[in-house]
């Protein structure tokens, strides 16, 4: 990614979070801010998928309760994984626009992109390519994040 994508990407996400939010986020830009950013958006996109487990946990024991068989039962529970839940496009969306201002605001103030937790954060658990796809969105329009869901 260019500087003048990271450009693009800022941006982006100091049009959605708010000039005043913006500047208190940048102003003091430390690694401490982006290991903040990269925490939270992880946490939220692993408690995504902890909530979708216990759905899924939850059908089972019910299907389980009204003796249904065991095939079926594992079938409904898959299911009830799955289904995306109201909130799911959303919660994805703010943890991808936060690793997206994280890199592009570690880029802009020349830091070593090997010390950025953003970075570093979506390199160990998505790979390369990942960052290569937040990137290239994010420096275009920030309306369809929430089809960058996490790999499984």
């Amino acid at each position: 990614m260019t500087l003048g994508a990271a450009e693009a990407a800022v941006a982006q996400a100091a049009s959605y979070a708010g000039d005043k939010v913006w500047v208190r986020l940048t102003d003091d830009w430390s690694g401490r801010n982006c290991k903040g950013l990269a925490r939270l958006a992880r946490a939220a996109l692993d408690g995504k998928d902890w909530l979708h487990g216990l759905i899924g946990d939850l059908v089972g024991f019910l299907l389980e309760l009204l003796s249904t068989p065991r095939v079926a039962r594992a079938f409904g529970k898959e299911i009830a994984k799955r289904i995306p839940l109201p909130w799911d496009q959303q919660l994805v969306a703010v943890s991808r626009g936060m690793q997206i201002a994280g890199i592009a605001v570690c880029m802009i103030n020349g830091r070593d992109l090997s010390k950025c937790e953003c970075f570093v954060d979506v390199v160990v658990n998505e790979g390369k390519e990942r960052v290569r796809q937040l990137m290239d969105w994010a420096a275009k329009d920030w309306r369809n994040l929430e089809q960058l869901i996490p790999s499984s």
